[in-house]
């Protein structure tokens, strides 16, 4: 059911929701104006809960107040692809915004106990008081938001296009050293995550993982990867191909 949202819940995660790209740019008056007058739809969930399943009619973009996601999908094998890890301050469902079937093309789950803040159609097309210029950089976000995914979804196409194990996870590794800017890097997954990612086995995963490291291309420990050897791994990145 739609709501505004209660001066509680604004007061409460309002740090929050400044950091989701959707409202960047924003000052804080036109924030609170904003979320003092648009009509949202706020759940919680439990660890586990499915928070979306593919087909389902879709709310709103989602805007993780709480907790954390993750949005998969299976493929025509039956796989799980992990599409996205979602944090707090994330949103998710920009895409089917406008769309004239707006269904889930993939499933999102609860990662631990989580709040969501769906915010529908009809508050990005209705004019709401006193803030007609805080709704017009919010449409810019959107969009330069759907520019940034839509580049993530190519690179992920660029995955599935390299034949190697081992080209595979030098373009995974280059991409988040380019967000990073840190030969230490912190990995976004864990190791069965990662495999889902580049739509591998985890077993021939971690094999290859082990023989960089052998190599003396890589070190591994858990989720920290030092690169020991960039020219080598970056050979295969995203906009080297």
């Amino acid at each position: 059911m739609q709501q505004l949202l209660s001066e509680e819940i604004i007061k409460k995660y309002f740090k929050t929701i400044v950091k989701c790209p959707l409202f960047q740019n924003l000052g804080e008056s036109e924030l609170l104006g904003y979320l003092h007058n648009a009509r949202v739809i706020v759940k919680e969930y439990r660890k586990n809960d499915f928070i979306a399943l593919s087909g389902d009619p879709m709310e709103g973009i989602g805007v993780i107040l709480e907790g954390s996601a993750l949005l998969t999908r299976e493929n025509v094998m039956g796989q799980r692809v992990i599409m996205a890890n979602l944090e707090a301050s994330a949103m998710f469902g920009e895409a089917l915004l406008f769309s004239k079937q707006a269904l889930w093309p993939a499933t999102i789950k609860a990662m631990k106990a989580s709040k969501i803040m769906f915010i529908p159609l009809e508050t990005f097309i209705q004019t709401l008081p006193d803030c007609q210029q805080c709704q017009t950089k919010i449409l810019s976000n959107l969009l330069e938001d759907l520019s940034e995914k839509a580049m993530i979804l190519t690179k992920k196409v660029h995955y599935l296009t390299l034949k190697g194990m081992r080209e595979k996870i030098f373009a995974y590794l280059t991409d988040i050293y380019t967000v990073q800017h840190s030969e230490e890097l912190k990995l976004p997954h864990n190791r069965e995550q990662m495999a889902e990612v580049l739509n591998v086995s985890r077993t021939a995963l971690s094999r290859e993982l082990g023989r960089l490291r052998d190599e003396g291309i890589i070190d591994i420990q858990g989720r920290s990867v030092s690169l020991l050897d960039l020219s080598v791994i970056t050979e295969f990145g995203f906009n080297n191909n």
